[in-house]
């Protein structure tokens, strides 16, 4: 609905003022309002249809209210506070170009620099007309409202933010947890901050998302505060969470100084040699309590703590990169029992960097059998190294990568050691912009050592070829991609397969119409039966839009054939999706976009080695609404 523009201004038009007269708000003059109105007389006749108006770089000409000799906009939505540019471009009767550049500053209050709620309200209702599923679980009708709030004030170096989702949700039929009918806070966040000269302070409280290092925590989100303090090159990071999930006004601010059923933090940093080594230490503690919404439990607590070590450097421009961490963890996974915390260790060094066309990487990790830490699922009992690198000459680009990894990394007697090691080389071809080649070879490995008396060997080695070249001219793009794989299982079970995948893909684009189809077979073949299945795969994507957009059909489909050649397995699938769109008249400047439109879902399988085949449709009304607006 808006465009950007940059308007060559005229420096001897714009110091014309006898032909426009600026009536608000006052040219070079500074303002409390957040909509501020505008308004504009001319003083000579001109031609109205060449009127052009640009507001901080959006041409805002077709919201303006109009009339013979002047205009007049009202934003709908609070404009940012600071300088604004008005730039007004129009002809007069001698087809002569004016031109007339207005500024003005604003502020939202008396006392703030800014302050401004923004939101967004979502709103979609739909009615189910025709249903052929006996399913209960479908309602036959349900309303959902989302309205997401931004909300900032700002003074001098003080700034604080609060966000929040809020949520309306209703049907004729009951919901699974955690959903819940009628209003509900999704999740909120406060934010505080304060900055002056070197000194920068950030507070969040609420549904906070943390994240420190790879091994201690690399991404934790809950209710809780974190705190983080900056000064030149020094960091101080602190936090309190709670460790079950709280959703919405559940669970208060999160914050406690106590470790029940709360995970505690404390990072600390610093920069040295003009931000070339980056020098950081972590401690966590805390407890989980037995059940917790979206996380494993055990039937006791989960109780632990870690010491964790960071360093980083890049030295030469990026040319010598590398990354050292340390960590320490004591864990006790379930506090009922007779046993004791466990404690152990994890260690990773990366190094890489860049060498002119050249790329290179090296990562060695070491995560051990009991190493753990409390509110993350890190993978652990591991031990390996993984290598990569690249090279670009031009239209030629090469990737190189090898990996080896194994668990039981304490040689336990009553565990054999799987050992899994892949090597692949990518290239591509570019020269010819239109036509793209890529190739690949991969190999892989896994196997067992020191297998304990009664577990079976494991021994599996894979060769996978596989190419790719497209076509793209203009708004048509096909793509064709083909593999080939053999695992050869060299123990006594001898289950070797053969993999063998076509894939076809094209796409055309039009503005008012795409179509994007593909086809694609997979044949797998088990040597130790004989038995080749194949899996040919058809889907569809295409939209057209009528009357100027204002009317839209897409269409989505999938349809799958499975067959084995011994017979043992014959099946069919189809999968529809239409939706038929209008958009109704839009109001609040263009703001509010309804839509109404029908959804139809069907869905049948068959089965002809059962000889059962299944059958269900939907067809929806469906209202939708988005409306912007702030204040």
């Amino acid at each position: 609905m808006f465009c950007l523009f940059q308007v060559p201004l005229s420096r001897g038009h714009s110091l014309e003022v006898s032909w426009l007269e600026v009536i608000s708000p006052q040219e070079n003059t500074s303002i409390i309002e957040k909509k501020p109105k505008i308004k504009v007389r001319f003083l000579k006749p001109v031609k109205i249809d060449t009127l052009l108006v640009i507001l901080d770089g959006t041409d805002i000409t077709q919201l303006l209210e109009v009339k013979e000799n002047e205009f007049e906009y009202k934003p709908f939505m609070v404009l940012p506070p600071g300088n604004h540019v008005i730039i007004v471009t129009v002809y007069d009767l001698e087809g002569n170009q004016l031109q007339k550049e207005i500024q003005f500053t604003t502020k939202h209050s008396k006392f703030f620099e800014e302050m401004v709620s923004e939101n967004e309200l979502g709103v979609t209702y739909e009615n189910l007309l025709k249903n052929t599923d006996s399913s209960e679980d479908i309602p036959d009708s349900k309303i959902e409202a989302n309205l997401s709030s931004q909300n900032r004030i700002k003074k001098g170096n003080w700034s604080f933010n609060l966000n929040t989702n809020l949520r309306y949700y209703d049907q004729n039929t009951p919901l699974s947890p955690p959903l819940e009918k009628g209003i509900e806070v999704i999740n909120w966040l406060l934010t505080g901050a304060y900055s002056k000269g070197k000194f920068n302070f950030k507070g969040d409280v609420g549904d906070v998302q943390i994240t420190e290092t790879p091994y201690t925590v690399p991404s934790l989100s809950r209710r809780g505060g974190v705190f983080d303090f900056r000064y030149g090159n020094y960091q101080l990071r602190l936090f309190s969470v709670r460790s079950p999930q709280v959703f919405g006004l559940e669970g208060g601010t999160g914050i406690s100084t106590s470790t029940d059923d709360h995970i505690l933090g404390v990072s600390g940093g610093v920069k040295l040699f003009q931000n070339k080594v980056n020098l950081k230490m972590i401690y966590v503690t805390g407890e989980e309590p037995a059940t917790s919404f979206g996380i494993s439990s055990l039937p006791g607590k989960k109780k632990g703590n870690v010491w964790g070590f960071l360093v980083t450097t890049n030295f030469f421009s990026s040319k010598l990169k590398a990354e050292l961490e340390v960590d320490f963890s004591k864990y006790d996974p379930d506090t009922s029992d007779e046993f004791e915390e466990k404690s152990d260790r994890a260690y990773r060094f990366t190094i890489g960097g860049f060498l002119d066309n050249y790329n290179y990487e090296f990562t060695y990790e070491y995560l051990g059998r009991d190493y753990a830490v409390v509110g993350q699922m890190l993978e652990k009992d591991k031990e390996g190294f993984t290598f990569t690198g690249g090279a670009n000459w031009g239209v030629h680009n090469l990737n190189i990568m090898f990996l080896r990894y194994n668990d039981n990394v304490r040689d336990d007697e009553l565990l054999p050691r799987i050992i899994n090691s892949q090597g692949s080389i990518n290239y591509s071809f570019t020269k010819f912009s239109e036509v793209p080649i890529n190739l690949s070879v991969q190999k892989s490995i896994q196997e067992s050592t020191d297998e304990p008396s009664g577990t079976p060997p494991l021994d599996l080695h894979t060769d996978t070829v596989s190419g790719q070249i497209s076509f793209i001219k203009d708004n048509l793009n096909i793509g064709f991609q083909t593999s080939y794989s053999y695992m050869n299982d060299k123990t006594d079970t001898n289950q070797d397969q053969t993999n063998i995948i076509y894939s076809l893909t094209t796409s055309y684009y039009l503005p008012t119409f795409s179509i994007s189809p593909s086809f694609s077979l997979n044949q797998l073949k088990d040597h130790l039966t004989d038995v080749r299945t194949d899996t040919y795969t058809i889907t569809i994507d295409m939209k057209k839009t009528f009357l100027n957009d204002k009317v839209s059909f897409d269409l989505s489909g999938t349809y799958n054939i499975v067959k084995a050649d011994d017979g043992s397995v014959d099946n069919r699938s189809l999968n529809v999706n239409l939706n038929l769109a209008y958009k109704l008249p839009t109001y609040f400047q263009g703001y509010l976009t309804p839509v109404i439109y029908l959804r139809g879902n069907y869905s049948k399988t068959m089965d002809d080695v059962y000889s059962t085949s299944d059958e269900t449709y939907q067809i929806y009304l469906v209202f939708s609404t988005t409306l912007p607006f702030s204040f």
